[in-house]
């Protein structure tokens, strides 16, 4: 198998103000899933709820024991952590959470000031291996009783810098409500200055502002640097392993329009994920065909309008095409793009008929153009075949839910048109359920990789074996089928397929189940790597479109450079006048 890197990601209170900002959590998470990344997930509890936790001990007893006050302080970072993991399953991302007495997370010392001492890396790199995301709670441990203690306060930090060196991981990131470490408060005071790099020494005089002493003072020993950086941030600070550096520029992107074509199932998603995100995106229109259902909520009943092909040339910055099919989505997409607008689809249909002829445009025009859910939902296989490229030896995946899951019931001996029924109740597949289960939403989704990869497939010589009752019929005794499409390289071209497969137990393809996705990528090299993830649904969908707009709004390149401290009061003057 490939080797993936690792990055710890903690956040904090800051960040974590209530329930609704678990989503952000979950896009960061999903953002460098989407680049390769395992990632370890540490959590403070939610704002306040140490705090609340804390009086409850004191107006309970005003002498509790230090033991009893560590295990009901610990709830709120237990909570958090189980929380983040349910929505982290909505959005279709694989993921296991950790309790400490899961992984070995021992500490030893005062039960409300611990000191962590050991964990089992292998418990933890399991679940990386296996579901590529893996969450703790911060702040906790066990002792060697088995009681819980915890870090004192602050002690997600040392959670967080106690995982990344135990599992000697490539970054460890802290996400807090500003994009760096500022010499002072940005908000009291505009002009102060941002650290794109802070030594060692210069990070222990801010006094604990940036992290806890003690988990400052542990990564200093450890020679551990780590990074401060907002939510969807590209410019961190940096602290440790060099000189300190100030930046000019902040890791603060413009607010962004949006029209949003289509409140279906997946349109309706991506609007609900971006009403989360008034900082980030405005949403400034909506076109549905059929106004009446949606005029009851006054968040969209204003921005509704019939006309899409309009709202597509209407100055948006972005433009998202939730509709579907290949027509009017076309002619909506050539607009957009025409008139300057970034776009992001979920549409295969409309990429496989002229995707080539749409990235074409958009270069033409300087526009870039994102379709990360048109193949797998919420599984980023596109951004991963991207990543990989002239290196892809072959894929072979399950690209369409419906069959999967079609599949799953009849093993079980549920009848071929009750399964296809369940199915379309359940969401995984459509009122038409003929172009799921002739094949063709998998070839669809070939033509897409074909296109990322900048080649194409010739429909024509697709070997495609729809799913029907009489096929399963005389399949049914060879073992676990999968409805599976393959790509293999072949000098210059692409050989593809979409056929029903028996595979073996051990094959990755045997354990997809009900609506997931999962692409085994094969490199030239011999090596693999699995993506998987879910493949349909509201918040899979809509995830991935939302990753896709997050990605258009980190600033560019140009707009952030860093100076010596030398340099730094003439250049940041210069820059500010």
């Amino acid at each position: 198998m490939s080797s993936s890197r690792v990055i710890v990601l903690k956040f904090g209170g800051s960040v974590l103000a209530d329930e609704t900002r678990l989503s952000q959590a979950v896009h960061e998470i999903y953002r460098w899933r989407r680049d390769g990344w395992q990632v370890v997930g540490v959590v403070s509890a939610l704002a306040g709820a140490t705090n609340a936790r804390l009086a409850t001990c004191d107006r309970i007893h005003d002498r509790a024991s230090r033991s009893s006050t560590a295990t009901l302080a610990a709830l709120g970072e237990l909570e958090c952590a189980a929380l983040l993991g349910l929505h982290l399953d909505r959005a279709g991302i694989a993921a296991r959470v950790l309790t400490p007495a899961a992984c070995g997370l021992r500490a030893e010392g005062d039960p409300l000031d611990a000191t962590p001492i050991d964990v089992d890396v292998n418990v933890v790199q399991r679940a990386l291996r296996e579901d590529g995301v893996a969450i703790v709670p911060g702040f906790l441990a066990v002792d060697r009783g088995g009681r819980t203690v915890v870090l004192g306060r602050g002690g997600s930090d040392l959670t967080a810098f106690f995982l990344a060196q135990a599992l000697i991981a490539d970054r460890c990131r802290l996400i807090k409500d500003v994009d760096g470490v500022y010499e002072s408060n940005p908000a009291h005071e505009p002009a102060a200055r941002k650290y794109a790099t802070l030594d060692w020494q210069d990070a222990e005089r801010l006094e604990g502002r940036i992290v806890q002493p003690k988990a400052l003072d542990y990564a200093r020993t450890c020679n551990l640097p780590f990074e401060v950086a907002r939510f969807n941030g590209t410019y961190p600070t940096r602290v440790g392993g060099g000189r300190t550096t100030f930046a000019v520029g902040r890791d603060a992107p413009a607010r962004r329009r949006v029209a949003l074509l289509g409140l279906g199932v997946v349109g309706r998603g991506v609007f609900e994920l971006v009403n989360q995100l008034p900082h980030l995106f405005e949403v400034t229109g909506i076109a549905v065909r059929r106004p009446e259902r949606h005029i009851a909520d006054p968040r969209i009943a204003p921005l509704l309008t019939t006309d899409a092909l309009e709202l597509a040339c209407s100055g948006a910055d972005i433009v998202v095409e939730a509709i579907g099919g290949e027509h009017p989505p076309y002619e909506c997409a050539v607009a957009a793009l025409t008139n300057g607008a970034d776009l992001v689809t979920a549409n295969k249909a409309l990429l496989a008929a002229h995707g080539p002829a749409l990235r074409a445009l958009a270069q033409e025009r300087g526009c870039r153009l994102h379709a990360s859910a048109a193949v797998g939902g919420g599984t980023p296989i596109l951004e991963r075949i991207a990543a990989v490229g002239e290196r892809l030896q072959s894929v072979r995946a399950i690209l369409n839910g419906t069959t999967n899951y079609v599949l799953g019931r009849c093993a079980t001996g549920t009848a071929f048109s009750d399964a296809v029924h369940e199915a379309q109740e359940l969401g995984f597949a459509e009122r038409d359920p003929t172009r799921d289960l002739s094949g063709g939403d998998a070839v669809d989704k070939l033509h897409v990789i074909a296109g990322t990869l900048g080649s194409s497939l010739l429909s024509e010589r697709i070997v495609v074996e729809p799913l029907s009752a009489a096929a399963l019929a005389e399949r049914r005794s060879v073992g676990c089928l999968r409805h599976v499409a393959s790509m293999t390289r072949a000098g210059d071209t692409w050989r593809a397929s979409v056929a029903l497969e028996s595979v073996p137990l051990d094959d990755p393809l045997s354990r997809v189940e009900a609506e997931d996705n999962l692409a085994l990528l094969t490199l030239i090299d011999g090596s693999t790597e699995v993506v998987r993830g879910k493949g349909a649904g509201r918040w899979p969908t809509g995830e991935a479109v939302v990753a896709d707009l997050l990605t258009l709004a980190r600033p560019g390149p140009g707009t952030y450079s860093v100076v010596p401290r030398s340099a730094a009061n003439s250049v940041l003057t210069a820059a500010s006048s």
